[in-house]
């Protein structure tokens, strides 16, 4: 099978750090190409640098077996190569058509927009993918697994010949990830070729033909999915066995941090009582749409609630925005970082610091830098975060070190509480398994951590207790000891076997 695109000894370095050495990359004629690597592997800078927005030091790329310069992404695009990123880059004030069709909008004969055109070209294309969503909605008011679906539409307008993938399920569920592999079988089967970044090895076994797997900028090799076992897959990815994934002690639980009281968050979320105590990992699961996000977003004061009651610490909390939580001792991790979690414009340290400036203050307000780089140090190194320098913008980081920093975040303005939406979204192997330790460690250390998720295996890995939603309700409650895969899924369809 013919090479449609290659990159030989590609090399990389941003701020003196040397990201991408001597890179070799292979991609066939209508094959699905895995991409696997620990966060901080190189993968996303390869795929840039092959989109046209990264500028590669040295190297070449091949387009079936000529030399290629990409000074852009425009040439990339002129290419036919299409990338849909792991962070979304639909516009957020703009319609569902208006994002699908953006850049080439049908045009009536005065030259003016044809809106009329415009959604029924979506309406088509989401009708292919088998989605039913409102094209004159915003994207901003439409669910993360419907963003996920327009991006993916915006790529079946053009004339793609390579499409890659960066976490394309990260946000979805079971369904919608079954739809999602049977378009892309077509895409491949219509000649299209197309390379899939994902942490989750089950969809690469299931979906590739090949898998290259990168670690620490260099590539460790490329193999036949059908040849190749999981734990040797992942012995290339980490350099080493990896034995354990799941971290998991049971602690003594202390007293109750959080406790809802029929808690009424809209018409989607009702009648929530839950608690959360000292010493205990307490998942929510639930299937997508199941009103999960909604309701750790309330918790953190990101939605207003309608009736019902927080109490934190034995107290009722009343929260009128999010800093209202952050006094109180309760951090968030949201579960869109790049929108609702980092400050993609400012640098490492400042990301971290960004919810604990008081801490560092004097007593004329002025900040203390020392303090701020002493509490800056302690974290990322607890967290084995990987970054060049601390004035590096924090949108250079991988997704799993990104991840990390809001974690920093928290840990450094002493929460008691912290709400984790979606932890492991996007994240490698090796840095869940670091995430899952922590926990546990902080845990060990008295903290509570309240955990939004819809990987069973995850849940049922660091659970203490477990309660699943279905429907915008509680529908079950398990301790880890009760739980099994087919009680959780019971609950989770509880209402509607009804």
């Amino acid at each position: 099978m013919a090479s449609i695109l290659s990159a030989h000894k590609i090399c990389k370095s941003f701020s003196g750090v040397q990201v991408l050495k001597d890179v070799e990359f292979d991609l066939r004629e209508g094959e699905i190409h895995g991409l696997v690597g620990e966060n901080g592997a190189g993968k996303s800078t390869l795929m840039k640098i092959i989109a046209g927005d990264y500028k590669l030091d040295s190297g070449e790329l091949r387009f079936e077996g000529s030399p290629i310069r990409l000074k852009d992404p425009t040439d990339s695009l002129n290419y036919g190569i299409r990338i849909i990123y792991q962070e979304f880059n639909l516009v957020k004030t703009l319609s569902v058509a208006e994002n699908i069709c953006i850049g080439d909008y049908p045009r009536n004969r005065f030259g003016t927009i044809d809106r009329k055109a415009m959604n029924a070209e979506a309406r088509r294309i989401l009708e292919q993918l088998g989605e039913d969503i409102d094209v004159n909605r915003r994207a901003s008011d439409i669910s993360v697994a419907q963003q996920q679906i327009v991006e993916i539409a915006k790529t079946m307008r053009k004339n793609c010949r390579v499409l890659i993938m960066d976490e394309p399920t990260a946000a979805l569920n079971d369904q919608e990830t079954v739809k999602l592999f049977q378009l892309i079988r077509r895409m491949r089967d219509n000649g299209a070729s197309i390379i899939i970044i994902s942490h989750r090895l089950s969809e690469q076994f299931e979906l590739t033909d090949r898998i290259t797997v990168l670690r620490g900028g260099c590539t460790v090799g490329t193999v036949n999915t059908k040849e190749v076992s999981n734990d040797r897959l992942v012995e290339m990815m980490v350099g080493r066995e990896l034995t354990e994934m799941y971290v998991h002690s049971k602690h003594m639980p202390g007293e109750v941090l959080l406790e809802t009281k029929n808690l009424c968050v809209d018409e989607q979320v009702r009648h929530i009582s839950l608690k959360v105590r000292r010493g205990e990992v307490v998942s929510v699961y639930g299937l997508m749409g199941a009103g999960q996000s909604q309701l750790a977003d309330a918790l953190f004061g990101s939605l207003r609630i309608r009736s019902g009651e927080i109490c934190y610490k034995g107290q009722t909390l009343r929260m009128k925005a999010p800093a209202d939580a952050c006094r109180a001792g309760i951090g968030y991790i949201t579960e869109d970082r790049k929108a609702d979690g980092l400050f993609g414009n400012l640098n490492v340290m400042e990301n971290v610091s960004a919810v604990s400036l008081k801490r560092y203050a004097g007593p004329a307000g002025v900040m203390s830098k020392r303090k701020e780089r002493e509490a800056f140090d302690k974290w990322v190194k607890k967290l084995n975060v990987r970054f060049g320098r601390v004035e590096q913008r924090i949108s250079s980081l991988s997704g799993g070190n990104q991840q990390k920093v809001l974690i920093a975040r928290w840990l450094s303005n002493d929460v008691d509480l912290l709400i984790m939406n979606l932890p492991t979204r996007g994240i490698d192997i090796g840095a869940k398994a670091e995430i899952y330790a922590l926990l546990d460690e902080l845990c060990a250390g008295g903290m509570g951590v309240l955990v939004f998720s819809l990987e069973m295996p995850e849940i049922l890995g660091i659970s203490d207790r477990i309660y699943v939603m279905c429907d915008g309700e509680i529908t079950g409650e398990a301790t880890s000891e009760e739980a099994t895969q087919t009680l959780l899924m019971k609950y989770a369809v509880a209402k509607y076997l009804k």
